[in-house]
This record gives structure tokens, sequence and C-alpha cells, in this order.
């Protein structure tokens, strides 16, 4: 079924682009949900109209992932948790913990745009974990965890 999108979905495109998809997950979650519509002449006339503003709101989007990941890119953040003698630590260090040390320093993300191999980080070391930002862009930080004292 061919759709436009009235929303960002990262795994399927921007606002405004038109795709091609399964029936099924078109007519069962994207236009249930106002995510997509169905792709004819009056969805497409009314797309037409908004295309300007689209455009608008797209350029700020990319804009602001970009400064974000130069701000990003190659940062250290370090992380004190409980471990034990041998460097496991009691927990584990999650996305949703380094979302929480990015916004306090100013940086709102997603924990779900936080990628860990393994999904949780449960040893002391060093890591390097990738950011996503927007479509192809994403930036690289490295987080330090260090046994608390």
């Amino acid at each position: 079924m061919k759709i436009i999108l009235n929303k960002d979905i990262p795994s399927l495109g921007e606002e405004g682009d038109i795709k091609i998809v399964k029936d099924g997950y078109a007519r069962n979650y994207l236009i249930p949900q106002k995510f997509a519509f169905p792709y004819n002449d009056h969805y497409k006339n009314i797309f037409e109209q908004k295309k300007t503003k689209i455009e608008a709101r797209k350029k700020q989007k990319r804009e602001q992932a970009m400064s974000l990941k130069d701000r990003l890119n190659g940062r250290e953040f370090e992380f004190r948790l409980p471990a034990g003698d041998n460097g496991k630590l009691f927990g584990a260090l999650t996305t949703a913990m380094i979302a929480e040390k990015l916004a306090a320093e100013g940086m709102e993300i997603e924990k779900r745009h936080i990628h860990i191999p393994g999904h949780t980080i449960k040893a002391v070391g060093n890591y390097e974990l990738r950011v996503h930002l927007l479509e192809n862009h994403s930036a690289t930080i490295k987080v330090i965890v260090q046994p608390q004292a």
C-alpha cells in the first residue's frame, strides 16, 4: 500500500515521505495512529500545501542534530557504580542512566537512541557507545564505568 507519512518514523522515513508498506502495517497501525495517510489525490494535495512548512521543520531538525553531534562526539561520561572485587557491577548501567546524565548536561536524548552492545553494561571498564541522532547521523560517546569508592 502506498502511503504519505504524517510523522517521522525512525525505521520508515520522515514526515511528507511517500512510502510503500505492507497493507496490514498501514491499515492496522500507521493509519489508525495517524502516523500516515493513504496515498491519494486528496492527501497528496494537502501535503503539497504543507510542503514548505515540512521542509523548514526538516531543516531545523537536521541543524539541531548536527549541533548535538558536534557537542557529543568524543565526549567522555564517567559513572561510579557499586561493583565487586572482580569488576562486575551490582546491577547494570542502562541507557536510561546514560540519558539522565546527558539530560543533566543539557542534551535531551531519548534512551532508545543510545545503543549499548548487549543492551546493558555489567562490568567496570571503558566503552564506546553510539547515539543515533537523525537519519544516518550518529555520534560516538565514551562511557567510563568505575567502581564506587
